[in-house]
């Protein structure tokens, strides 16, 4: 909205001032008219071009958001699928996701757990790659 009064702004000074430079112009009314039509259609052309900036930047920040809330969901539900599991729930895992990529780090007994979280982890709905950053513990 504010975005729509600013070009309205600009675009009424814009006229303002190529009807006073057109009005300064000797010759006859209908070079001051072209000049006008001129001026009109560049103002215009800007405008449209800033619109379609101004809204190019608006998708780019609604789908930033919609992906971080993507990614959000694939966290938790990754995170439910271990403490689902009886065998992984008792681990410490932390578990980060960016852009479908998510990243297991902590540790585990043995390499079998680490391979059972990794496997849990592919099977949730959305996980695109995972990095495996676990670590098996010495006891």
């Amino acid at each position: 909205m504010e975005l729509e009064h600013s070009f309205k702004a600009v675009f009424a000074s814009m006229m303002i001032v190529s009807g006073l430079v057109a009005c300064d112009k000797s010759g006859p009314a209908e070079t001051a008219g072209k000049k006008i039509d001129e001026v009109t259609e560049n103002v215009s052309s800007a405008i449209s071009n800033s619109v379609e900036k101004a809204d190019q930047s608006v998708m780019r920040k609604a789908d930033s958001a919609s992906q971080e809330m993507d990614d959000s969901a694939i966290t938790a539900k990754v995170k439910m699928a271990l403490l689902n599991d009886s065998a992984i729930k008792s681990l410490k895992i932390t578990v980060e996701t960016e852009m479908g990529v998510v990243t297991l780090s902590g540790s585990a007994e043995n390499q079998d757990k680490i391979d059972r979280a990794v496997m849990l982890t592919k099977a949730v709905p959305g996980v695109q790659i995972v990095r495996n950053k676990l670590v098996t513990s010495i006891k």
